[in-house]
């Protein structure tokens, strides 16, 4: 006996679950719009409210770029879950050591004081244009983006394996390790808690200018 002229039957698909389906699946994209563009308009929010609190040292423009580079958290989170980072708005307050002058930063500090616990990430694209010993930096990082900001990481403990002078860094790329480094001599440690001092700079009329990193900050954390 023959079989094979036979032809199985199919439950035909009834018009009535094809709408179901196509209204599911509408439900679906309208829902994944609103979030788009509820998540929109906060970062445009945010964008406003920053451009609004930096608008005595730069433009909107320049808020717009730097929030455009600017992709993650300078610290990467804890790996086991158990410490944290914290920071409030120092930028400005007095400093003494090396004379008298102003907080040009945040710092972010260890929770657990620990140097070499957190690591340090770059927080946009762009290439190490200074690296080594300050004495009020230790050991420190500086990269140049491609727009012109530069981006300071302070009082680091150890630096990542490769990392060098002219060396490509990406956003994310880990830079070192959170230390308690300077105030003195190459190698002085402990002279203040561990954490980073995070800064931005950008050139006006051919000399560098700090900008109140603070707001930036906690927009990388909304969106890191």
């Amino acid at each position: 006996m023959q079989l094979s002229g036979i032809i199985p039957k199919r439950t035909p698909v009834r018009g009535r679950n094809k709408r179901f389906v196509w209204r599911w699946l509408f439900l679906m994209l309208l829902f994944v719009s609103a979030a788009v563009q509820v998540r929109w308009i906060q970062k445009l929010g945010q964008q406003i409210m920053i451009s609004e609190k930096m608008e005595r040292q730069c433009s909107a423009e320049e808020v717009r770029d730097l929030l455009g580079e600017m992709k993650c958290f300078p610290v990467r989170e804890d790996r086991s879950g158990g410490e944290t980072w914290y920071y409030e708005n120092g930028y400005g307050d007095a400093r003494s050591y090396g004379g008298k002058r102003q907080h040009e930063g945040i710092d972010i500090m260890a929770s657990n004081n620990k140097a070499g616990y957190f690591q340090i990430q770059s927080v946009t694209d762009g290439i190490v244009e200074q690296m080594g010993w300050l004495p009020l930096g230790g050991y420190r990082i500086g990269v140049r983006s491609s727009t012109g900001y530069y981006y300071y990481y302070a009082h680091m403990d150890e630096y990542a394996d490769g990392m060098k002078i002219g060396k490509k860094v990406s956003c994310g790329d880990i830079l070192g390790t959170m230390g308690n480094t300077g105030y003195g001599e190459e190698g002085t440690k402990g002279k203040f808690a561990v954490h980073l001092h995070f800064g931005i700079y950008r050139q006006v009329k051919g000399k560098e200018k700090s900008l109140n990193p603070y707001y930036f900050l906690n927009y990388l954390t909304d969106v890191s």
